[in-house]
């Protein structure tokens, strides 16, 4: 997977300054995307060029795109996304919300299985999601493996050995190869925005469960927008 499917701050600033140098350049597709935000007699420098990448991918500026970036999704390949989330929380309570029905109802969608490998569920959603349990790891790891083997999966960690209180949650939302590979929209379309971007609105409905605290507020439009830029660099 190329750096440009996982945005991260370095990556982002490389960004900014491949289009300053095609601007000089004029190029014109850096030229057009320059234009919709500064008039083409303006001199523009690096600060010009983040902004423009900042209102790209539906962000106010540069430093709301950069303060966003730790709780970007990102692709290890075209059938994987991943996003992670922190939280001051015990591994136990954690664990809870993830492996108990009753608890997981109250942030993703309402669902039977048995705490064990090969336990079947179903979650309550149209359409119906439901396969098996693929991993059962107490404390740490579950997966719910699809009837079409593609799967969701909620891994804990550690943030830090020395502070109990510090998980990080990590989603992974695999689609099968057949799904990406053979649908005639592509990989844009099988990864729609609102895919991605809902990951965002799950976890900030966890966030709020287990800390009581709303999390910063991103509409849903901006991380559609966002998600979108990012599957438009895959290759076509």
């Amino acid at each position: 997977m190329a750096p440009s499917h996982s945005p991260n701050i370095e990556n982002l600033r490389k960004q900014a300054k491949a289009l300053l140098r095609d601007w000089r350049k004029d190029d014109p597709d850096a030229v057009s995307r320059v234009s919709a935000h500064y008039s083409q007699n303006q001199d523009l420098g690096l600060q010009e060029a983040q902004f423009v990448l900042a209102r790209e991918y539906g962000f106010r500026n540069w430093s709301d795109l950069l303060e966003f970036v730790p709780r970007m999704g990102y692709f290890t390949d075209v059938y994987t996304f991943h996003i992670s989330r922190d939280f001051e929380v015990s591994q136990e309570r954690l664990w809870d919300v993830l492996s108990v029905p009753d608890e997981i109802a109250k942030w993703l969608l309402p669902v039977t299985f048995e705490p064990q490998v090969g336990s079947p569920y179903s979650f309550g959603s149209q359409p119906k999601l439901a396969g098996t349990i693929g991993i059962y790891d107490e404390g740490r790891a579950i997966r719910f493996d699809s009837d079409e083997d593609a799967f969701w999966s909620f891994e804990i960690e550690s943030n830090d050995e020395s502070d109990k209180t510090r998980m990080r949650l990590t989603v992974i939302d695999r689609m099968t190869v057949e799904s990406v590979d053979q649908y005639p929209g592509g990989v844009v379309e099988v990864w729609n925005p609102g895919v991605t971007a809902g990951w965002h609105q799950i976890l900030d409905a966890l966030e709020y469960l287990l800390s009581n605290r709303q999390p910063p507020q991103v509409d849903y439009s901006r991380l559609c927008k966002f998600y979108e830029r990012v599957l438009d660099q895959f290759p076509s």
